[in-house]
This record gives structure tokens, C-alpha cells and sequence, in this order.
């Protein structure tokens, strides 16, 4: 669960630290409003993740490590407060009436909307690719059409009728869709943060083809054409509806089905271990959930940064902490009090906020340090009332290279332990 931890006037006693350690209190400040608490999720398969391992749900073709499930991880509320509606081949009638998914063997599916509540604060969507037959129109006839012309441009011929491309008319009917579709998600959340998230860029810039992609030379470019104006559509609607934008598609520049080891997205094959074709991998997940991350809450100062820490557990390294990875965590090799973990955050930057992910060995009484050269350290924050999971920890701005987390008091038997330390301006 997520939580907004206040500062007290309490001095805490110093830790034995190896370092200097300035013993001014942190001062008390007001609550600010509550974190992320009830996160939803909705949207089509790019969404969904077919195919991802591993399932949540069968019918849906849902995964577990789609990009709304490792952003429900990196906010704490993976387990208290977060619902994933989304749903392949789903489209914009799908979010309020009951839908039909093609795995579901003639089963339906509730409305996506009926997981809206008056106090969800998040909410993330992914819809209209599905509208009119779009992205499947484009996946399923291009590729039979490319070897009667494999240097031409026979899909785009096609569905080109009197000089008007059929599929690019459609665009501006889905955006009409979708404007009223995120009306609706403020009706039945008012409070709500609202997040579009576009789709991961699938065919090579360059226009080139590549063994993953099975189109003809001319259609890679029309059909990345009709992609990037679909993103472009949703990103006006968006702006025009007061909704944020994560444009992923201009993010995966270079991540396409033609990049091999680098590509975020399946190409036109269907690899049962990994993904559907023409649909995102894990690592375009990961990326995804990143992106949506930065935009909740702007660049991480610490991610990637030289960490160091008290003690190290072997197989924990503190750098662990700092990777990004919501799986990955740093603990401390003795269980003892006064461990901690410290970031270097390469020059002198001004912090505001931190953002803590506890494993089960946290600290009840922790405080934050800053430090401008790393050995004499002024207390910023602090608390004797952590009951771990995720701490959202608000101080006034201050200007420092080095940032520090001690455990003052252990919850637990063990020492302390985080999957992550973010830092931020904001």
C-alpha cells in the first residue's frame, strides 16, 4: 500500500556510521495529499499482453508482467489496490458494454468500466487500434499480398479507393470514440489521474524489411505512416480531454520487430513463449511501465546512479536498488540497526522527494540524509512510524549530491532491505 509519511520533530539518535553526521532534527510539515491507491487498468491487447508469460486471466489473454502489472509494482499497490480490465481484441464499445474476447470460446466479458470507482485516482487506457478493424486489417491482409509485389506497395493499393486511403479514414472516427470514452472514465472517476498510453513503435523507419517482417518494402512505410498518424490522433484527443499522453511509440526508435535483441515488439510470427505476433515482448512492457512511471513522477535522479551501502547481503548488491527493476531489491548483510543505503547522484541536484519500496524486512524508524560531498551529513527527514510496503517520503526542496537512507530501528529480526530508492525534484 502506499503511504505519505510526515516528518517529526523528534530528534533520533545517531547511528553508528562511519561518517560525520550533522544531528539537526528534521522539522514537521503538513500531510500531503495521499499517494496512488486505486489504480485501474484498461485498454486492448498492447495493452494486455498476450502471450506474455505468464496468464491472469485466459479468456482475456491477460499477463502478469504486462505494463500495468510492473507499474502497479513499482507504485507498492500491485496487492491492495490495483484492478487489470484490459482485454485483447477488445475495442472502444468494449469499456462500457460486455464484449466477447476471440479466446473466450463464446464466453463474455464484464463492461471495462464496471471496475470504476468514485475513489480510483489512476487510471490507465489503451483502446482503438481495435475500432473498425484497424490494426487487424493491417496484420492480416498485408503480409498475404507482399510476394505478388515485394518492392511495391500492394496492401496500400488496396485500400486506396478513388485516391482516399480507406484505413487512414478511420483514424479520425476512432478519435471521436475515444473522446468519448475518456469523457466517461471522468463520469465515473472524477478524481482520477488519467493516463492514454500509446502503442510501441512495430515497423523499422528506414523502411527496410527484415525476415520478422513480412510486408513489402512500400507498405512498411505506409503502414508505419498509419500508426504514427493513429498516435499523433490519440495524443490531439487526449490533450483536447485534459488526459495525459506517454507517446511510446516515438520512444521506440530503434526497438522495432526488425531490431532482433533490441526489438520491444513481436514481429509476424507467433512465438508461444514470448508473444503474440505484431504485439509487445516483455522488454516493450517494461519499457512501457517506465515511461508511465517518469510521467506519474518525472525523472528518477538515483536510477543508475553509484550506490553504496552499509553491508550487503551476497546476491543483493545495492546497485540493485537503483536498476529499475521492481523485482531486483538491496539488503543488508547484518541485522542490526543503523544499516543504510546511500546514492550518489553524480552532482548537485535539488531534491524533494523519495520513493521507497520496502521488502518485509523494513525499517519501523528510518531517516533521510543529504550530504554535498559524501562524508558530512544534515538530516532532512524522518519518522518513527514506517509500517513498510511503499513510502512516498515529501521534504522541503533541497540542493545536494549525495542522498542517504538509514534504518534507525528495524521492524523485524532481520536487517532492512528495498527494492527501490527513486529520488526526485518534484
Amino acid at each position: 500500500m502506499r503511504r505519505i509519511l510526515t516528518s517529526l520533530l523528534v530528534p533520533l539518535l545517531a547511528a553508528p556510521l562511519a561518517a560525520v553526521t550533522t544531528a539537526a532534527p528534521a522539522r514537521a510539515y503538513d500531510v500531503p495529499e495521499p499517494g496512488i491507491r486505486n489504480y485501474v487498468a484498461l485498454g486492448d491487447s498492447f495493452t494486455a499482453g498476450p502471450l506474455v508469460p505468464f496468464f491472469a486471466d485466459v479468456p482475456c489473454v491477460r499477463s502478469t508482467n504486462n505494463y500495468p502489472s510492473t507499474l502497479a509494482v513499482k507504485l507498492g499497490i500491485y496487492d491492495t489496490g490495483f484492478r487489470d480490465v484490459s482485454c485483447s481484441a477488445a475495442d472502444t464499445t468494449a469499456m462500457e458494454g460486455r464484449f466477447a474476447p476471440p479466446a473466450g470460446l463464446g464466453t463474455t466479458v464484464a463492461p471495462q468500466f464496471d471496475a470504476l470507482r468514485p475513489d480510483t485516482d489512476l487510471v490507465t487506457i489503451g483502446i482503438g487500434g481495435n475500432d473498425e478493424s484497424f490494426f487487424g486489417t493491417i496484420i492480416g491482409e498485408c503480409p498475404d499480398l507482399a510476394s505478388a509485389d515485394p518492392d511495391g506497395n500492394p496492401c496500400q493499393r488496396k485500400f486506396t479507393a478513388d485516391g482516399v486511403d480507406t484505413l487512414a479514414a478511420i483514424i479520425p472516427r476512432t478519435g471521436a470514440r475515444v473522446a468519448r470514452v475518456l469523457e466517461a472514465i471522468r463520469e465515473r472517476s472524477p478524481r482520477a489521474r488519467v493516463v492514454y498510453v500509446g502503442t510501441l513503435r512495430l515497423l523499422p523507419a528506414n523502411g527496410i524489411p527484415c525476415p520478422d517482417v513480412p510486408l513489402a518494402r512500400g507498405d512498411i512505410a505506409w503502414a508505419d505512416g498509419l500508426q504514427r498518424k493513429l498516435n499523433e490522433e490519440m495524443a490531439r484527443v487526449a490533450a483536447r480531454q485534459g488526459v495525459e499522453f506517454v507517446d511510446v511509440y516515438g520512444a521506440s526508435l530503434g526497438h522495432d520487430a526488425c531490431a532482433g535483441d533490441d526489438a520491444w515488439v513481436q514481429g509476424g510470427w507467433v512465438n508461444l513463449f514470448k508473444a503474440v505476433s505484431w504485439h509487445p515482448l516483455r522488454s516493450g512492457m517494461d519499457a512501457v511501465a517506465q515511461m508511465v512511471h517518469e510521467k506519474l513522477n518525472g525523472k528518477d535522479l538515483a536510477a543508475g546512479r553509484l550506490v553504496t551501502a552499509s553491508s550487503t547481503e551476497s546476491g543483493l548488491a545495492p546497485s540493485r536498488a537503483v536498476d529499475r527493476d521492481p523485482y531486483a531489491r538491496w539488503a543488508s548483510y547484518h541485522w542490526r540497526d543503523g544499516e543504510w543505503l546511500a546514492v550518489d547522484l553524480g552532482s548537485r541536484q535539488t531534491v524533494r522527494r523519495l520513493e521507497l519500496n520496502w521488502e518485509d524486512a523494513w525499517a519501523r524508524a528510518y531517516r533521510v540524509e543529504v550530504s554535498d560531498d559524501g562524508r558530512t551529513w544534515r538530516t532532512v527527514w524522518s519518522t518513527i512510524n514506517s509500517d513498510g510496503g511503499h513510502d512516498t517520503v515529501r521534504f522541503p526542496a533541497t540542493t545536494a549530491r549525495h542522498v542517504r537512507v538509514v534504518g534507525v530501528t528495524r521492524a523485524t529480526w532481520y536487517g532492512i532491505s528495498l527494492w527501490d530508492l527513486e529520488v526526485y525534484r518534484t
